[in-house]
C-alpha cells in the first residue's frame, strides 16, 4: 500500500516537474530514500532504515532554502514556500527520529519507526497537495 502511494507521488512529481530536470532528480532521490525505509520496515532491515533516513536528511536541505522553493513553485502558489519549509522541517525531524531508532538495532521500536515513516509520507503528500492544488 505504501509503495503504491510512493509510486503515485513519484509519477506525480514526474508529470508536474516537466522541464525542470533537476527537480525531478531531487524528487527521485527522496522517493528512493522513502522506498528504502519502507523496505527496511517490511524486511526487518535496520540498515535500510538507517540508510534511507540518511538519504532523506542529506537531501532535505534542498527544500529548506527559501530561494530554491520559490523557484519551483507555480506562480499561483508562491506564498506556499513557508508551508514547504515547515513541511521540510517536519520531514527532517521524523528522519532524525528514524536515525535515532536505528542506532541500537537490538532495541529498535518498530512501532515508532512505522509511525515516523508514516508521518514522512503524510508530510510529503500534504505539501504536494497544497502546492499542486489536488
Amino acid at each position: 500500500m505504501k509503495k503504491l502511494i510512493v509510486s503515485m507521488l513519484f509519477f506525480s512529481v514526474l508529470s508536474w516537474a516537466g522541464e525542470n530536470a533537476q527537480r525531478v532528480k531531487e524528487m527521485k532521490i527522496f522517493s528512493a530514500a522513502v522506498e528504502l525505509i519502507q523496505k527496511g520496515i517490511l524486511y526487518n532491515c535496520k540498515d535500510c532504515i538507517d540508510d534511507g533516513a540518511d538519504r532523506v536528511l542529506k537531501n532535505i536541505k534542498l527544500l529548506e532554502e527559501i530561494k530554491d522553493v520559490k523557484e519551483f513553485l507555480p506562480k499561483e502558489q508562491k506564498y506556499a514556500y513557508k508551508f514547504a519549509q515547515k513541511t521540510a522541517k517536519l520531514i527532517e525531524m521524523y528522519a532524525k527520529d528514524l536515525k535515532d531508532q536505528a542506532v541500537d538495532p537490538k532495541n529498535i521500536n518498530m512501532q515508532d519507526v512505522i509511525n515516523d515513516y508514516s508521518q514522512i509520507i503524510v508530510q510529503c503528500t500534504s505539501c504536494h497537495m497544497r502546492v499542486r492544488g489536488w
